[in-house]
C-alpha cells in the first residue's frame, strides 16, 4: 500500500444559477472517492484547488495524487494547471498530461487531430469575430442544421435546447452570446440528428472499453440534445440504455475509433467519449473528456459501467489499477 494519497478537485459552489460551475464536484463525490481510495493507501488527503495549492501538496508531501480538479477560471489550459503543478513537484498522479488535457479540452483543436488519425468528426469551423460572420449566410442550403457551443468547455457548458440552428439569424444569436457569456469563440458543428452513444475507455499501453450506452428523450419524443436543461434534470428527462441497444455493427465501429481517439490524443488512464451517428450511420466523435466525472449517482461513466454490471468500486480499483502500473506504483 501507499502511504498517503492526495485527491485535488474543484468543489461546486452553491447557489449558483448558471453553468459557471458545472465541471465541478459536489463534496459527496469527493466523499465516495475517499471511500475506494483507502484500499489503496493507509492515509487519504483532500486538497482542494486554491492559490495554496502547492503550499498543502508541499506540507502534505503524498505518494500519488488522484486528480479530479477541472482547474480555475476559464481558459482553454484550464484542466491542465494542477497537473503541471504536480509534475514541477514530480509529485505522479491519475489521468492525461497537461497537454493532452489542453487539446482535448479545445473542441476545434481534438476535431482537426482526430480527422487527421482517420477518426470520423463532423464538419466544424469556428467563428471568432462578428466581421467573418457573412461568410456563414450559405452553409445552412440542404436544410443542414449546425449546433453552436463554446470552444473550450466541457460538461455541456453553453449547451442548450436553443443550440441548433437552421438559419443564419440565429446563428448570429448564439455566436454574440457565447462570445459575450463565455469569452472565446463560437464552434459551429454540422448537427448530427441520430443516437448519441457514449463509451468509456480505460488502459495505457492497450486501452480497453469499460462499456457505452446510448442516451435519447426520457419520454421518447423530439430530438435529443444531451444539453443544461435535460443534465439538470436527468432523472426524468435522459433514457440511459445499455449497449443491447445500439447494433452490433455499430457497437464494432464505436469501440475501434474510440481507442484510436484514445491513442491519437495520447490520453492515459481513463476517458469518456461521446459519439453521435449521422444519417448513414456512421458514428462521428464529438467530443473527448479525459477528465469524465466520477459521480456515483450521476456522472455518465459510472452509469455505463453499471449497465454493464460493473459497480462503482470496480471502476475506480480499475483506474487506480492502471494509474499505478502507468506510474510503477503497483
Amino acid at each position: 500500500m501507499l502511504n498517503k494519497i492526495a485527491i485535488t478537485f474543484n468543489l461546486k459552489k452553491s447557489g449558483a444559477k448558471d453553468d459557471s460551475f458545472a465541471e465541478y464536484d459536489e463534496i459527496e463525490t469527493i466523499d465516495a472517492l475517499e471511500k475506494e481510495l483507502k484500499f489503496f493507501a493507509h492515509s487519504i488527503v483532500r486538497i482542494e484547488q486554491t492559490p495554496d495549492i502547492i503550499k498543502n501538496l508541499i506540507k502534505e508531501k503524498p505518494d500519488f495524487v488522484f486528480n479530479i480538479a477541472e482547474g480555475i477560471n476559464s481558459g482553454r489550459a484550464r484542466e491542465s494547471q494542477v497537473p503541471a503543478v504536480l509534475e514541477s513537484l514530480n509529485i505522479p498522479y491519475s489521468g492525461s498530461d497537461p497537454i493532452a488535457l489542453g487539446i482535448a479540452l479545445d473542441k476545434y483543436l481534438t476535431n482537426i487531430i482526430l480527422k487527421y488519425a482517420g477518426v470520423p468528426v463532423p464538419f466544424a469551423f469556428i467563428i471568432k469575430d462578428k466581421g467573418t460572420l457573412p461568410c456563414y449566410k450559405n452553409i445552412f442550403r440542404n436544410k443542414k442544421k449546425f449546433i453552436v457551443k463554446p470552444r473550450w468547455e466541457g460538461s455541456s457548458k453553453g449547451i442548450f435546447s436553443d443550440s441548433v440552428v437552421c438559419d443564419f439569424e440565429k446563428l448570429k444569436e448564439k455566436f454574440f452570446y457565447i462570445v459575450s457569456k463565455y469569452k472565446q469563440p463560437a464552434l459551429v458543428e454540422e448537427f448530427l440528428q441520430k443516437d448519441e452513444i457514449t463509451v468509456g475507455v480505460c488502459g495505457n499501453a492497450e486501452p480497453v472499453i469499460l462499456g457505452m450506452m446510448r442516451l435519447s428523450q426520457a419520454n421518447g419524443k423530439g430530438l435529443f440534445l444531451y444539453c443544461q436543461e435535460n443534465k439538470r434534470d436527468w432523472q426524468a428527462k435522459v433514457k440511459y440504455e445499455s449497449k443491447n441497444s445500439i447494433p452490433k455493427k455499430i457497437q464494432k465501429i464505436i469501440k475501434e475509433n474510440a481507442i484510436k481517439a484514445f491513442t491519437a490524443l495520447e490520453l492515459r488512464d481513463v476517458a469518456r467519449m461521446d459519439f453521435r451517428l449521422d444519417k448513414n450511420n456512421i458514428p462521428h466523435v464529438i467530443d473527448v473528456n479525459p477528465l469524465p466525472g466520477l459521480s456515483p449517482i450521476y456522472s455518465d461513466l459510472p452509469i455505463l459501467c453499471k449497465l454493464e454490471n460493473k459497480n462503482y468500486s470496480y471502476l475506480i480499483k480499475k483506474i487506480m489499477s492502471e494509474t499505478l502500473k502507468r506510474n510503477r506504483l503497483a
